[in-house]
């Protein structure tokens, strides 16, 4: 096997200490943090829910409407353009989701143009990829958009932004993949391992190809013996997920193992490497911040996924409770955490640092609130009804809403007037999209 001489040469144990660090300082915020009911605000009532929910079936009819109705010729497609305009900005007044603000920085920013863009890179890096991994890739292409703005950098689909978020859905859909063996994944991961740290190794099989050529990516935008803690914090989302992959499949009490401490390990490094994607160094207190924002979304995601997590063995701090304790306490815990990291920020300076903080926030509140309404029947019916006065539609509208959507956009035709369908929405959605 030949090896980098670039690997021989850097130390990667500065990002593993300082991961441990802070797994460890965020697992002491965890336990002393309050799980009390949290402070919430906006108490929203049955018939408020009813009409916000009238409110937004209206604004997706006229809007698939809207993109039916798209003209041929330049002219008409101005006044089209304004109507588009206006019917968003008029449904964003009337909406407590999302504000004007919140519109011009995803709007009128490149968000969604990379997100078209990456779509459209990733179908040509692999064309059998399916839209649910093109979609959790692109979740992660947002979380580095945000963090882009929060140092003060330009919105782009960098390489390596590219290449880590690809790697996403390659590498979970085969540590989940039931079919291979635990001693097989953990015999690919040590080589993938061995690819992280700049060891030239030929790929034994198309899956190792496309992950090798992922790290490729990264290493033409970042070269290690100039920025090694971005392969360090490479090597620790690998070594967060071996730790994770360990305990898949095995049921476990809340003292037989670590789960706090992986979940927090995984969920921290895996936006904190993000993080050292977008500025190739940070400070101690950047990092800090951006591991805390990690553990939340984790711990969010666990919550999200805890009745699918439980059937399959894997066990998470939300998982281990189903069908033994209510998720009452540790659904405050988890929003109170929320809000301290947010809150109590002081590293960043960026521009619009108060009302990007304020987008997250609410947006890990309603990812919080909808993982509520899939799991009500893990709730207490007191804690339930609590809860409920926040939600911004009736529990039974926030489990289909994503559901109507999706059907309605599927019933549209690929293109109207000689334009795709996609570029249609870009067009409505973009203050200035050709």
């Amino acid at each position: 096997m030949k090896q980098n001489n670039v690997a021989k040469s850097i130390d990667y144990n500065k990002v593993y200490n300082e991961v441990q660090n802070l797994k460890e300082y965020f697992i002491h915020k965890w336990w002393h943090t309050s799980s009390d009911f949290p402070k919430l605000h906006n108490k929203t009532n049955y018939s408020y829910k009813k009409r916000k929910e009238k409110e937004i079936n209206i604004f997706i009819n006229d809007f698939i409407n809207l993109i039916k109705q798209y003209p041929e010729d330049e002219d008409s497609r101005k006044i089209w353009k304004n109507n588009a305009n206006n019917l968003i900005d008029n449904f964003i007044i009337n909406s407590d989701l999302i504000c004007m603000e919140d519109k011009n920085l995803l709007l009128d920013t490149d968000l969604l143009q990379i997100s078209e863009d990456f779509v459209t890179k990733a179908k040509s890096f692999d064309s059998s990829i399916d839209i649910e991994d093109i979609g959790q890739a692109m979740r992660n292409v947002w979380i580095i958009n945000i963090i882009q703005l929060l140092l003060n950098k330009k919105i782009a689909l960098t390489p390596s932004a590219f290449g880590y978020s690809m790697l996403y859905p390659y590498t979970d859909n085969y540590l989940d993949n039931k079919s291979i063996s635990k001693e097989e994944k953990l015999r690919i991961s040590d080589r993938f391992k061995k690819r992280l740290e700049g060891f030239n190794i030929e790929p034994e099989s198309e899956y190792e190809r496309m992950i090798f050529e992922l790290v490729s990516i990264i290493e033409g935008e970042y070269h290690r013996k100039n920025y090694p803690m971005v392969f360090e914090s490479l090597l620790s989302m690998h070594n967060a997920q071996m730790k994770s992959l360990r305990q898949q499949g095995e049921k476990t009490g809340p003292y037989e193992q670590d789960i706090l401490g992986i979940s927090i390990e995984k969920g921290g490094i895996s936006v904190l490497a993000d993080a050292y994607l977008v500025n190739g160094k940070l400070t101690y207190k950047e990092a800090s911040f951006f591991f805390g924002y990690g553990v939340l979304l984790q711990i969010c995601d666990d919550l999200q996924d805890a009745e699918n997590d439980y059937k399959s063995g894997h066990m998470t701090i939300v998982s281990q409770l189903l069908k033994k304790w209510p998720l009452d306490k540790i659904t405050n815990k988890l929003i109170n955490f929320t809000f301290d990291i947010i809150d109590n920020e002081l590293c960043l300076n960026c521009a619009n640092k108060y009302q990007i903080k304020e987008l997250i926030r609410k947006n890990c509140l309603q990812l919080i609130l909808f993982a509520v309404a899939k799991n009500k029947r893990f709730y207490s019916k007191r804690y339930f009804k609590a809860i409920n006065d926040y939600f911004p539609f009736t529990q039974r509208y926030m489990l289909s809403i994503y559901k109507k959507l999706t059907e309605k956009l599927n019933q549209l035709e690929d293109s109207y007037n000689g334009t795709k369908t996609e570029k249609i929405i870009m067009n409505a959605l973009l203050k200035n999209h050709s």
